[in-house]
């Protein structure tokens, strides 16, 4: 499982989830495999700058980077909408809280 959060910064699990989910600098990618985090990699936003169609920018980047979950704090409802169309599941979580936090549901506990 592939799952993208909306975060600034470079650290990776440590990032916070970003406060807006369409023009975000990056977003942390992290692959779950058999339970346990099996990498973390950040990529670029192609909907951070543009004046326009933010939302559909950052769906497509996030489907051709293989990604089938989006944990957000949040989401307006054209990204929501394309994301759905694309098959990729969204869920709410809490903004500010580390990557780390966010995708301990579903990775192995202790």
């Amino acid at each position: 499982m592939r799952i993208a959060i909306p975060t600034e910064g470079k650290r990776k699990l440590s990032n916070k989830v970003a406060d807006t989910f369409s023009r975000t600098s990056k977003f942390t990618i992290v692959t779950i495999k058999d339970s346990k985090i099996d990498s973390v990699e950040l990529i670029s936003n192609p909907g951070e700058t543009p004046e326009r169609g933010a939302g559909p920018l950052a769906a497509r980047a996030l489907k051709e980077n293989n990604v089938d979950l989006v944990l957000t704090g949040e989401m307006g409802p054209g990204a929501k909408n394309i994301l759905d169309a694309l098959n990729i599941e969204i869920k709410l979580v809490e903004q500010g809280k580390s990557v780390k936090e966010v995708v301990s549901p579903y990775i192995e506990s202790g």
